[in-house]
């Protein structure tokens, strides 16, 4: 497979920064209109040959990325594909990828963002964006190619509704909570095909709750187990919050 060392400039458009413990760890929650950040592409994915002997002519896959304040692709999770055989595709290849460390106003940051990838059978082009939009699958539903469209699941149309196995509230010291007592965290977080929780962030505060305290959520909710979420019986991810309120 020929290597493309390719350096991508993606203005991305951020979910919310993650809780980190270093790189300035007081203030790790705002939200940015958009971050500048580079990295490296060593491995392309490929736009998938059987797919191109069955007639598809493109397709998309939407990856969540969990990238911390040095740079380091700690989790990513794919949260839409039109087709199965283009997210190998991309499995294939992401570890490879290099990340610089996020940067903003003269501090480094942990962010959580979407890359949207494109994928078209002629010249076997990829491209990518950090535009998070609806996959569009209106090209292989006229021409009649059977759709292999993959996305998050919505809880009203799961088998039965998201049912805990692990659940340990955080552990928060005494002091804090009577000093911010009434203070509330919202947390958004993924839940894989496994039941397994992924990249959990912080979405809102009220309050003003210390940063240890979040920390404190964001761990406990990071060690949460489900059972696996299914949807006509085949196993799906889906998309949860979790909302803190921290009283005496």
């Amino acid at each position: 497979m020929k290597l493309a060392k390719t350096f991508l400039h993606a203005c991305l458009l951020l979910a919310a920064t993650v809780p980190s413990t270093s790189g300035n760890p007081g203030q790790p929650f705002s939200k940015y209109p958009g971050l500048d950040l580079q990295f490296k592409v060593l491995k392309l994915p490929h736009f998938p040959q059987s797919l191109e002997e069955e007639g598809y002519l493109e397709g998309q896959v939407r990856v969540a990325l969990d990238i911390d304040y040095a740079g380091e692709l700690r989790d990513w999770l794919v949260l839409e594909s039109s087709h199965p055989a283009f997210t190998q595709s991309l499995e294939r290849v992401i570890e490879d990828w290099r990340f610089t460390a996020p940067y903003l106003n003269g501090e480094n940051k942990s962010i959580v963002t979407e890359l949207g990838i494109q994928f078209r059978s002629e010249g076997n082009v990829v491209s990518m964006t950090s535009v998070a939009s609806a996959l569009n699958r209106r090209f292989n539903d006229l021409t009649g190619y059977g759709s292999r469209y993959s996305g998050l699941s919505s809880i009203k149309d799961l088998d039965t509704p998201p049912y805990p196995i692990s659940q340990e509230p955080p552990s928060v010291p005494e002091e804090l909570i009577e000093k911010y007592d009434g203070s509330r965290a919202v947390f958004t977080f993924y839940v894989d095909e496994a039941g397994q929780v992924r990249i959990p962030v912080l979405s809102q505060t009220d309050g003003d709750p210390d940063v240890l305290m979040l920390l404190a959520a964001q761990d406990a909710i990071a060690q949460w187990r489900f059972e696996p979420p299914t949807q006509n019986r085949k196993p799906v991810k889906i998309q949860l919050s979790q909302t803190f309120v921290f009283k005496k």
